[in-house]
C-alpha cells in the first residue's frame, strides 16, 4: 500500500526545493559577477612609462604615447625609475592623477 505525505509536508518540501534553487542561482550570479569584476581590474586603462628620460602616458595595451609630461625620470627615486622602465599600470583617471602627484607633477 502506497503511503502519501500529508499536504503540508508536500508544500514544505516544495518550498524548500524552490529556496534551494534560488540560493543556487544567487550564488552562481554572485560568482559570475566577481569573476567579471576581477577581470576588469586586471586590465589597466593606461601605462606610465619612461620615454627618453621623461614620464609618458600610454594606453593599457602599450600604444602611444598619448601624452608626455615635463617630469624627468632621473629626478625620481630609483624604485620609481625602475617601475617606469617596466611600465606602471594605471586603472583610471583618479589613479593617474594620484600617481602624477606622487611623482611631483
Amino acid at each position: 500500500m502506497e503511503r502519501k505525505l500529508p499536504k503540508w509536508a508536500r508544500l514544505y518540501f516544495s518550498l524548500l526545493g524552490a529556496v534551494a534553487v534560488l540560493a543556487l542561482v544567487a550564488v552562481t550570479v554572485w560568482f559570475a559577477r566577481a569573476a567579471l569584476d576581477s577581470a576588469e581590474e586586471t586590465e589597466p586603462r593606461y601605462l606610465l612609462k619612461d620615454l627618453g628620460g621623461h614620464v609618458a602616458l600610454y594606453s593599457g595595451d602599450g600604444q602611444g604615447p598619448l601624452a608626455e609630461y615635463d617630469l624627468m625620470t632621473r629626478l625620481l627615486p630609483e624604485q620609481d625609475v625602475l617601475a617606469l622602465q617596466q611600465g606602471v599600470p594605471v586603472k583610471d583617471e583618479a589613479e593617474l592623477q594620484r600617481r602624477l602627484e606622487d611623482y611631483g607633477l
